[in-house]
């Protein structure tokens, strides 16, 4: 019985869960009884879908195809001609697929499906007209004939089928094969080629590289989209983990090393038997024992799966292969200087740009006999298609035939400061002899004294500095005398170096700053810096324990911060805040050219001071959410007619700082409200109950988990951008259905829509005057629709998600997380500072009655108080609606002078009571 088992349905978004970790195992979703439409903009029409669940790429073949399609009831003799393709993911069915009609194809596909769960397989049946030109190969009538000439078609098309990033890539020859002596009979099953671009009737071809023939525009879906709630801004939702601080103690121990993680076991969870169990041996082997050929496939699956689990051994010792993908070109670099230290060979970059990376062997083949020597053949090239984010390997010569050598380039001080952390922190007085000669044993290469001293060196910092780049600074009080030898503290800055090299891996020019009370005995106040990952979640960047909030110790933060991140007067950066005393004139002296955002819930909370009820609050939104000024000025029109007092007001605010309409677009993010500072306030709470010291501590603790649990999370992606960005971007796909867009030349497009929306964008530019593009650098929905015209009549423009920022993308994020905070020993293992100085606590205050654990409510807040499942009155005037004095109800009036202009407005009444108010 076969492992694999056919499905009608499956939940495609739990089958990347249900594999992680398990990088031969796939699933098919099988597209099969349909054909496919002209080029371009083909589609998979008249079809069925199925889906194959439980593959192995390791002993997957074309003949497992075969047998999935017989049993669907395809194959009923011998004669049945069937063509295999598979779809890259996330390309498109125009230019993402590729041939599966050889061991060659199907090794092509064990590409993808370490990072991809999904793949999509598309039969025809009968005849191609695809370019890909494969086909299944059914036993013993396979018959393939060499082309003596290539396939008819014009200059252009051939041109432009073999524009491609690949360097020297060859298409191998098709020899004649006679597999059996009645073959010879036989007709061709492969009369030639068929290029995509194929041209079935010369009327139809404009001349230009594109086919004229109508489309099918059968399959063109509406959808509709629901306005957002004031208080749910969903494009800008934080999505943060769950940190447990449970474990927190007050006294950090040396043995710190179990945060993170269980000391109990280093298998990770999901290598547990137990779940091998229910993964391998309830499913994989319900198969019968007779059919020995189904019992070898069964266990070598089961192997494959185990592989999975082993050490670096059980893999392959090549280190490189054709279509082997890197997520950046630095990686890529990264693995070709591993190859030259390990192999001893000298490995130069030939080509560097943003789209190709080349190495060539400078090593040389001598001729003793000549003296002559030949140039080694071995090279690797590797580019980035324009339309990926991933750069793949295209040509790759793996044989090296010069001679090795003991001096590498690549095997520099910092290479091997890096791998001798161990040694240093093991034994830090080891002598430089002794080290260089283990080094020179290690690696068998030359390694001067020079280079071992300097190796040894930047490993000290590292074992020296747990955290490399950390700030600390610590303010106190001003002392008149000089002389006294005592100081007492003011205030901490800290700012570790991971966090300083995550948030520049991040791509975003945001930060959110905000102050939260210290609870505990000692008077003062937390300030943070909260900058957004590309998954919307909160990133910490740096953090401070003040006296109070005030324009001096703001000044101060910021200062510190701004030496951290290289900021200077001129520097266009972007901060979020809720306006706190003191931030305004320090943002404003300190980086006069950056862009200041107020928190619209905080406005909001002083409008309903004076304006409360629902329609200020959407006017309010309305004004806000709009991302053009025209847009803008019509909102503000609406809530001028309504209240003029109202619209006054808000004009003084002035409008870059509230409204996406006058934001610019260098931070990446169209954020309204300061909630990554609140989440993150929420997150220390307990941290703020404790002294100075643990309260810091308690944060970088906080900080350093919440990095290694995001990471896990990270590992379980899939795709080119992160989950949030994704979400966002498909609700704009299907928006973008209902618009159409019309070229105008250079680049330019006119988008049209429902609803009378109709923009220009650019895509070159990457800009659109809704200028949500550039708010967001996501692609609204008016560039989507100018992207997909595009791709019908270009081939070389990408997909949507090509043209996304990379700090959406999901590398980036990778990258960001990359960056982990180290433990540190506890306060028993600390260093005593050589100052000389004594450092003295602040004055120590008893807080009067129980210590508050929540924040004090504001009055608006109060008025809006809820208790159970009802709206509570507690806290309002109440107002008779006989006389219209406040203090009293109708059923307790005893007939008390109206008051003239009534009608619940503010009354004059000063008493309550009953009768007893006076006006």
């Amino acid at each position: 019985m076969a492992p694999w088992k056919i499905r009608a349905t499956m939940d495609e978004i739990d089958v990347a869960r249900r594999y992680a970790g398990h990088p031969t195992i796939f699933s098919v979703r099988l597209h099969h009884g349909g054909q496919f439409t002209k080029f371009p903009g083909r589609k998979y029409i008249k079809g069925k879908q199925n889906y194959v669940d439980l593959l192995d790429i390791d002993t997957f073949s074309i003949h497992d195809i075969d047998e999935i399609m017989e049993e669907l009831g395809h194959i009923d003799s011998d004669e049945t001609l069937l063509y295999y393709h598979f779809l890259r993911p996330f390309g498109d069915l125009d230019f993402g697929l590729f041939a599966l009609g050889s061991d060659q194809d199907v090794h092509h596909l064990g590409t993808y499906v370490a990072n991809h769960k999904l793949i999509d397989v598309y039969i025809e049946h009968g005849k191609t007209n695809l370019h890909t030109y494969s086909m299944s190969p059914n036993p013993s009538k396979v018959k393939i004939v060499e082309i003596k000439e290539p396939p008819a078609c014009s200059k252009q098309l051939f041109l432009e089928w073999n524009d491609s990033p690949i360097e020297h890539e060859s298409v191998p020859d098709l020899t004649e094969v006679e597999n059996d002596s009645h073959l010879d009979k036989e007709p061709s099953l492969v009369d030639h080629i068929e290029f995509e671009m194929n041209v079935e009737n010369e009327d139809d071809y404009d001349g230009s590289g594109h086919n004229n023939g109508s489309g099918n525009d059968e399959f063109d879906d509406d959808s509709e989209s629901e306005d957002s709630d004031f208080f749910i801004d969903e494009d800008n939702l934080i999505h943060d983990v769950d940190v447990d601080m449970k474990d927190f103690h007050m006294n950090i121990d040396k043995d710190v090393e179990w945060v993170g993680g269980s000391s109990e076991s280093n298998v990770p969870e999901d290598t547990q038997q137990g779940d091998l169990e229910v993964i391998n041996t309830e499913v994989l082997l319900s198969g019968s024992s007779s059919d020995e050929a189904n019992d070898g496939k069964r266990r070598k699956t089961i192997r494959a799966i185990q592989r999975a689990y082993e050490n670096d051994a059980a893999l392959v010792s090549e280190p490189f292969y054709i279509f082997q993908t890197f997520s950046s070109s630095k990686d890529f670099k990264t693995q070709v200087k591993l190859h030259s230290i390990r192999t001893r060979r000298e490995i130069q970059l030939e080509k560097n740009d943003k789209n190709r990376v080349r190495f060539v062997c400078k090593g040389t083949i001598p001729n003793l006999a000549t003296n002559e020597e030949e140039k080694c053949p071995w090279v690797i090239y590797c580019s980035k298609w324009k339309r990926d984010i991933d750069w793949m390997v295209k040509t790759y010569t793996k044989e090296h035939r010069c001679l090795q050598t003991r001096k590498v380039k690549a095997c520099d001080y910092k290479f091997l400061s890096e791998h001798i952390v161990q040694v240093i922190e093991t034994n830090p007085k080891i002598p430089i002899r002794a080290l260089r000669e283990q080094l020179q044993r290690e690696y068998q290469m030359d390694i001067s004294h020079m280079k071992t001293f300097r190796a040894k060196q930047q490993a000290l910092k590292h074992v020296q500095a747990r955290n490399p780049d950390t700030t600390v600074k610590i303010d106190v009080e001003s002392e008149a005398n000089p002389t006294v030898e005592t100081r007492t503290f003011r205030r901490i800055y800290v700012c570790i170096g991971a966090l300083k090299r995550g948030f520049a891996a991040g791509r975003r020019d945001f930060l959110g700053l905000d102050g939260a009370f210290v609870k505990g005995p000692y008077p003062g106040q937390v300030l943070s810096a909260v900058a957004l990952d590309g998954n919307n979640g909160i990133y910490p960047l740096a953090y401070a324990v003040v006296e109070s909030e005030t324009l001096n110790s703001w000044t101060w933060f910021l200062s510190n911060l701004g030496d951290d991140l290289g900021l200077g007067t001129n520097s266009n950066f972007t901060f979020m805040s809720d306006r706190q005393k003191g931030l305004l004139p320090a943002i404003a002296t300190l980086f006069p050219c950056a862009e200041h955002r107020y928190c619209l819930r905080h406005i909001h909370d002083n409008m309903k001071k004076n304006w409360r009820g629902k329609v200020f609050k959407d006017l309010l939104w309305e004004c806000a959410t709009t991302s053009n000024v025209q847009h803008f000025h019509q909102a503000m029109e609406k809530l001028k007619k309504l209240n003029n007092d109202a619209y006054e007001w808000l004009k003084q605010i002035p409008p870059q700082s509230w409204a996406r309409s006058h934001f610019t677009g260098r931070a990446h993010c169209d954020a309204l409200t300061n909630n990554l500072c609140e989440a993150f306030n929420s997150k220390i709470e307990d941290g703020r109950d404790a002294p100075i010291i643990n309260c810091i501590e308690f944060i970088r603790e906080y900080i350093m988990k919440k990095i290694v649990k995001v990471d896990k999370e990270i590992q379980k992606v899939v795709g080119p951008l992160t989950p949030t960005a994704t979400t966002i971007l498909d609700k704009i796909k299907s928006k973008a259905e209902q618009y159409v867009a019309t070229f105008c030349g250079a680049g330019k497009y006119q988008v049209a829509g429902p609803w009378q929306d109709q923009c220009i964008v650019d895509v070159g530019q990457q800009s659109c005057t809704c200028k949500r593009w550039e708010l967001t650098g996501i692609p609204c929905k008016h560039g989507v629709a100018a992207i997909w015209d595009m791709g019908r009549n270009d081939k070389d423009v990408g997909i949507p998600e090509s043209f996304v920022h990379p700090c959406y993308w999901l590398s980036t994020w990778k990258e960001m997380y990359s960056f982990k905070v180290s433990p540190i020993n506890g306060r028993s293992m600390w260093e005593k500072s050589a100052i000389p100085t004594t450092l003295l606590p602040p004055k120590h205050r008893v807080p009067i009655g129980r210590p508050k654990k929540k924040r004090t409510i504001s009055s608006v807040e109060k008025e809006d108080f809820v208790r159970g499942n009802t709206a509570s009155r507690a806290h309002r005037s109440v107002t008779c609606t006989k006389c219209n004095n406040v203090g009293h109800n109708a059923r307790t009036c005893k007939g008390q002078r109206p008051i003239v202009g009534g009608g619940g407005g503010q009354s004059q009444v000063k008493g309550k009571g009953k009768g007893k108010a006076t006006t």
